[in-house]
């Protein structure tokens, strides 16, 4: 694995809850950035990718990409972590009901639609970062669903974080084997085994 870049100190982080909206045209010229960065690495090196490019791209101005982000990976950080927020959104509007505690089905389904991208962010030094992200957040996600759904599990909160995190790292040690496996067998049979394992592994660790 590649060492971290220099210049990538963005942490994983529960952002706090905002009060107003975030401004509509800060929402569009973070999109056409993330967007342009995407289109980008599927056709060339991360590290051969200059701010200049994806602000031709995006048609965005070198002041504003600046208000923003310090660089090009601080730009591929926040938008993994928004593509996230989406992901997870989506997700617990959808979940209510059902015993999911991750958006297994759904990732799986849009990797499989990006996997030159998988493979460009392996390229460039940048799968460490991002890998570290989502594996954060799909953790809190994960411990966040266990607690809702089995508030009586016998299980203190630092097993339950501990918990969480293991089934994160096996979600996508899951994934990795599925691209590697063509994505085969479908996204919804990888989902419905995935909460096999976290129920079993649930009920287990609070037996």
């Amino acid at each position: 694995m590649a060492n971290k870049p220099q210049g990538v100190v963005r942490k994983v982080r529960v952002a706090p809850p905002r009060a107003t909206r975030p401004d509509r045209r800060v929402v569009r010229t973070q999109r056409a950035l993330g967007r342009a960065l995407v289109d980008l690495m599927v056709a060339r090196d991360f590290r051969d990718i200059s701010v200049r490019q994806l602000l031709e791209r995006a048609k965005v101005g070198r002041a504003t990409f600046y208000a923003h982000f310090r660089n090009k990976q601080d730009l591929l950080l926040s938008d993994t972590e928004r593509f996230w927020a989406l992901f997870e959104e989506h997700f617990l509007a959808r979940a209510a009901g059902s015993m999911r505690v991750a958006p297994v089905r759904e990732l799986f389904a849009h990797v499989a639609d990006y996997h030159a991208f998988q493979h460009s962010l392996t390229r460039s030094g940048m799968h460490e970062p991002v890998y570290d992200l989502l594996l954060g957040h799909t953790a809190r996600l994960i411990e966040r669903r266990v607690a809702e759904l089995r508030p009586g599990a016998a299980m203190t909160a630092r097993w339950r974080t501990v918990t969480a995190r293991v089934l994160a790292a096996a979600l996508f040690e899951m994934m990795r084997w599925w691209l590697d496996h063509g994505c085969q067998p479908s996204a919804q049979e990888m989902d419905d085994r995935f909460h096999e394992i976290v129920w079993n592994g649930v009920a287990r660790a609070s037996g």
